[in-house]
């Protein structure tokens, strides 16, 4: 037995004929291909057996022959000019009853011809418009037969256009409202498509900023604060200018070493391999340089058992901190700060707090961005922030992330 194998996914989803004809004449091409081949529909089916002596009507076959060109070769033009087209065959529908020449097989000279140009009108004008334009040709075609009626009493009249005229109408504003629905409905998906991203643009450059403020702020705080200490020092204590030099150029080496790792970032493709962003287990090195530096002591304490957060709360409780302890670094000189981290089941809630050193005589300056990303670091992940003075003096900043959906396992 031989068996057959399975068509391809190409064969699968072979593009059906017609869309390959559109697709290799065009559009408007293929349109007037569509219309032509309907106007030569329209004259063989309906004017040919009267030509043949299928039917036997009235009027001579030259005269047959050039009434039913001249209501079936005006649809090759419809779609470009509808209410003219209609308004002409309306107008040899007419005259040819008058005169009495019938080419078509049915009375009055029925067929598709006018029914056609009808829907053409209702489905690309307002409903208005079409209606008014359908009614005038409808009473122009049965005046014209009525009074053929009283010229001719041996040719049968009847409305039958009016009878063809309804329905087609009826179809064409229904596909004119289909249509205009389609593209309000493709407006408004480009529209929402635009407004998605424009979102996610303002939304990356909020966290591209917000990242180059915490990666660059800690590292310039620090180089402030000891180009201070060593422009006081320099003369009366050489060691501790030199001290203070060194922490300098140890900040600025790791402030250029985080900004070109979060340029590198920014340029990742998807095929490249992305720096692992910092979490709360690097919190304890951080301690510790702040510590080496000596502008301010830290101390790092947990509540609770720590865990294996999410990316996006590990990256987010470590900026926290790194931002608060940093306005500590600029403000409060000096001070003793106490980090905690309080691991709950549903949250992880950060704190720091100082002891209220004293206002250095020119602390460091900022734009107040740091207790603001505090706060959107916060409430992105559905939690909050606050800061402001301690129970017993000195400054809090303590922010609340709650888990959500996020896995959180003992570490």
């Amino acid at each position: 037995m031989v068996i057959s194998p399975p068509p391809s996914p190409v064969e699968l989803t072979r593009t059906p004929w017609p869309v390959r004809v559109e697709n290799r004449l065009g559009a408007r091409r293929s349109a007037a291909l569509v219309d032509g081949l309907i106007a030569i529909g329209c004259f063989v089916l309906f004017t040919g057996p009267v030509l043949l002596g299928a039917a036997d009507r009235h009027g001579s076959p030259a005269s047959q022959a050039l009434f039913g060109l001249l209501a079936a070769a005006p649809l090759i033009v419809r779609r470009r000019w509808p209410i003219a087209v209609l308004a002409w065959i309306t107008v040899v529908l007419a005259t040819a009853v008058l005169v009495g020449v019938q080419f078509t097989p049915y009375v009055s000279d029925a067929g598709l011809v006018f029914p056609i140009a009808v829907y053409t009108v209702a489905s690309r004008y307002e409903r208005r418009t079409s209606s008014w334009v359908t009614v005038a040709a409808v009473l122009t075609a049965s005046i014209g037969a009525l009074i053929a009626y009283v010229i001719h009493p041996d040719i049968d009249q009847d409305a039958v256009q009016l009878a063809l005229a309804i329905p087609a109408w009826l179809i064409g504003d229904a596909t004119r409202t289909r249509r205009d629905f389609q593209r309000r409905a493709r407006e408004q998906e480009r529209q929402a498509a635009k407004e998605r991203e424009r979102r996610i643009r303002a939304e990356e450059h909020l966290r591209l900023s917000r990242e180059v403020h915490d990666v660059v702020s800690h590292g310039l705080s620090m180089i402030a604060v000891r180009a201070g200490i060593a422009r006081m020092v320099f003369d009366d204590q050489p060691d501790e200018a030199r001290r203070a030099l060194a922490t300098i150029e140890t900040a600025s080496r790791s402030a250029l070493t985080d900004l070109r790792g979060l340029l590198r970032d920014i340029r990742v493709t998807e095929t490249d391999t992305v720096a692992p962003a910092p979490g709360l287990a690097d919190l304890p090195a951080f301690v510790e340089r702040i510590g080496h530096d000596g502008v301010v002591t830290v101390n790092l304490r947990h509540e609770g058992v720590p865990r294996a957060y999410s990316p996006a709360v590990e990256l987010s409780g470590y900026r926290i901190v790194q931002e608060a302890v940093t306005n500590v670094i600029k403000h409060a000189p000096g001070a003793a700060v106490t980090v905690e981290l309080i691991h709950r089941p549903g949250e992880l809630v950060l704190s720091v707090h100082d002891d209220g050193a004293e206002q250095p005589e020119n602390p460091v300056g900022g734009a107040g961005l740091g207790l603001a990303g505090i706060r959107e670091r916060a409430e992105l992940l559905g939690g909050e922030a606050t800061a402001g003075p301690g129970v017993d003096g000195g400054f809090t900043v303590r922010a609340r992330l709650p888990l959500g959906t996020d896995t959180a396992t003992p570490a």
